[in-house]
């Protein structure tokens, strides 16, 4: 019963006290630096998705996916280039979205491809509009990045072409034709079946960039950051350690037994 006692109280003596106070910094610090290499890791291992997805030549969408076929996590930020005609009358615009500080929505129309009609992200304008800017008229050819689409969301009532989400599993009912399951995020539009038609854009959008990826994490970094956990946890036995051995010294010491008044006279008159 005492045990717990007599550990708090060689707990509060100067040594031991200094000794804690420095034990909680070590662990603190290993704690810290093992979160900072873990970030290091998300980011290094987000900087090489992003370059090697920069890297990647950029194909026709229907060499990459096709509709209906399911998205799988690497075809996110794929750079891909597309043609066809934009259906306006099925464009629509997303509210609640944020590009930088802005508040505003983001405008997607239907491009309807021959094989399919596939989700085009074309832009964001501030604000929530009731009606989606008008696309190009004509054949077009979109250059940009896959994305997936999104769940659904839910709230109030919207008006008019408004939306919360691209929810593809909601639009394969309503747009007509094989639906590809991904959105284009558009970086350019050209007049024309390719590439080398002039320039279109509107002036009142914005380009939005491609989705954030999901990305590993780089090994190395992540190993750093385990090994100053690893630190942490062994800064942490080392000082029980010698918690301990400092107690069985202790006790050691005060179970040694104590001469006696007659036993040192007998041995003096021996002498």
């Amino acid at each position: 019963m005492t045990y717990p006692w007599e550990v708090l109280r060689r707990l509060l003596t100067p040594r031991w006290a200094a000794s804690l106070a420095g034990l909680l910094v070590v662990v603190a610090a290993c704690v810290l630096l093992g979160m900072w290499q873990l970030g290091v890791a998300r980011d290094t291992g987000r900087q090489d998705a992003i370059a090697a997805a920069a890297t990647m030549t950029r194909e026709p969408l229907a060499a990459v996916t096709a509709p209906h076929r399911a998205f799988p996590p690497e075809l996110s930020n794929r750079p891909v280039t597309v043609s066809g005609t934009y259906d306006a009358s099925r464009s629509f615009v997303v509210v609640d979205r944020r590009l930088g500080d802005r508040t505003g929505s983001w405008v997607v129309t239907p491009l309807d491809t021959g094989a399919g009609t596939v989700a085009v992200l074309r832009g964001f304008v501030p604000g929530a509009p009731a009606a989606a800017p008008a696309p190009p008229a004509g054949p077009v050819t979109v250059l940009g990045t896959l994305g997936p689409g999104e769940s659904p969301r839910t709230g109030d009532a919207l008006q008019g072409a408004q939306r919360r989400s691209i929810d593809l599993a909601e639009l394969v009912n309503e747009w007509p034709g094989d639906l590809y399951d991904a959105v284009v995020f558009a970086s350019a539009e050209h007049a024309g079946p390719d590439a080398s038609g002039a320039t279109l854009g509107d002036p009142a959008l914005t380009r939005v960039p491609p989705p954030t990826l999901d990305t590993p994490l780089n090994l190395r970094n992540a190993a750093y950051a385990v090994q100053w956990w690893v630190f942490g946890v062994f800064a942490i036995w080392m000082w029980w350690k010698m918690l301990r051995a400092d107690e069985e010294a202790h006790g050691r010491a005060a179970a040694a037994p104590i001469p006696s008044t007659t036993d040192s006279t007998r041995e003096s008159a021996t002498t």
